[in-house]
């Protein structure tokens, strides 16, 4: 393994090459700070930062900075209730309202798990605005997801439910786990600890402000370039005021990931830190088999088997562009072609951040960066990094 004065970390054997494309990428594609990290076969062999954490007072990357990442922690959201399933707390397949009878309302009552987790049950507008006070308050928040009404026949459609997934897992979780605990205590409990790692939904009260990365946003015409490179169809979805996509935006006008308040609520839709070593980590323990979360085989099994697509089509409402959706995570498509392998999966946030399992390979990997990129699916930052990873497999 190599050291580096200004990429720090770990590079091992055929992995060597992804230090140069991490260190191009700082130089030459606009990034200011980011992480990488890869696991083989249950073995760290990528394990790099470098950068600012901070463009305003330019403090470096550390090994240890914990940057929000978005989305990207709907799939780790995804992966706690696979625990939660095979521990025979949650049921895929058993309609929600059995468990939590108030959600029957407005026509929900057919509803299960897996139709949640395959954004398949038409919930992505909350029907009002979503603050951190109803964050705060779990009864007022289950209220809320009582009173959503479908906007398509639930399993009918793909439509990516941006705010409501996270906060369906966490009320779900909340209501079966023996324990009562909260998603993220349950996260930390059963999913961080078994595998060493640092990733929290909620940041907690005592983790010091120098540990975290702040967000820096793309400028206007960074943006504008960048969605010219998009499919027609997202462009679109982006650029109309009154898109599912904006509309589901609105309702969470508090989202603001360098709000240390804001960050401290139980929102597995959006406020996830993590290390990308933590991802990398997690996604690698699922490529080994997932012994050391308790996961059910039958179920991993599930997670890498072909997406049972929706009688609507392939396409995702929210965005516009055709989308392949399994139990909480994305799987390579035409729109979104992460992996070579049929049986990859993983989740995507904005601007860039991106983790995944490759069971084929036995890889777990997660790009983590702080300055946001513009596309969600198409980073290329995070594209260069995961083709350098299938380069560095195909020479071992």
């Amino acid at each position: 393994m190599a050291s580096d004065p200004t990429i720090h970390g770990t590079t091992d054997g055929a992995f060597q090459h992804l230090r140069d494309i991490f260190r191009h990428n700082l130089t030459s594609r606009g990034e200011l700070g980011a992480a990488v990290s890869v696991y083989h076969r249950g073995r760290k062999v990528v394990d790099l930062w470098g950068g600012s954490r901070n463009r305003r007072t330019a403090e470096p990357w550390q090994q240890d900075t914990l940057v929000p990442v978005y989305s990207t922690g709907k799939g780790l959201a995804a992966i706690a209730c696979a625990v939660a399933v095979s521990r025979g707390h949650l049921a895929l397949d058993a309609p929600i309202a059995d468990i939590w009878p108030g959600f029957a309302r407005h026509g929900k009552d057919t509803i299960t798990l897996r139709c949640v987790l395959d954004h398949k049950a038409g919930l992505v507008l909350f029907g009002r605005t979503v603050t951190r006070q109803d964050l705060a308050d779990p009864g007022g928040m289950a209220a809320i997801l009582e009173e959503m009404v479908p906007l398509w026949r639930p399993g009918s459609r793909w439509g990516y439910h941006i705010g409501s997934f996270g906060s369906l897992l966490a009320e779900l979780i909340r209501r079966t786990d023996p324990g009562g605990r909260s998603f993220g205590q349950f996260f930390a409990d059963e999913v961080a600890r078994p595998l060493g790692v640092e990733v929290h939904f909620g940041l907690p009260d005592d983790l010091p402000q120098d540990r975290l990365a702040r967000i820096s946003r793309p400028s206007a015409a960074g943006l504008r370039s960048g969605l010219l490179h998009a499919p027609f169809a997202l462009q679109c979805q982006v650029y109309n005021p009154v898109s599912l996509l904006h509309r589901a935006i609105r309702e969470m006008p508090d989202l603001n990931v360098n709000d240390r308040d804001w960050m401290r609520h139980d929102f597995p839709s959006a406020n996830c830190a993590a290390t990308a070593r933590g991802i990398a980590a997690i996604y690698g323990s699922l490529a080994t088999g997932g012994e050391a979360l308790g996961i059910a085989p039958a179920l991993l099994e599930q997670m890498s088997s072909p997406p049972a697509k929706p009688p609507g089509g392939p396409a995702d409402r929210l965005f516009g562009i055709d989308l392949l959706w399994n139990l909480g995570f994305m799987r390579p498509g035409a729109s979104f072609r992460f992996s070579p392998t049929a049986g990859a999966f993983g989740m995507a946030g904005l601007g860039g951040s991106f983790g995944f399992c490759d069971p084929e390979h036995g890889i777990g990997y997660a790009y983590v960066p702080n300055r946001l990129g513009v596309l969600p699916f198409a980073d290329h930052r995070e594209q260069a990094l995961r083709k350098a990873v299938y380069d560095a497999l195909a020479m071992a």
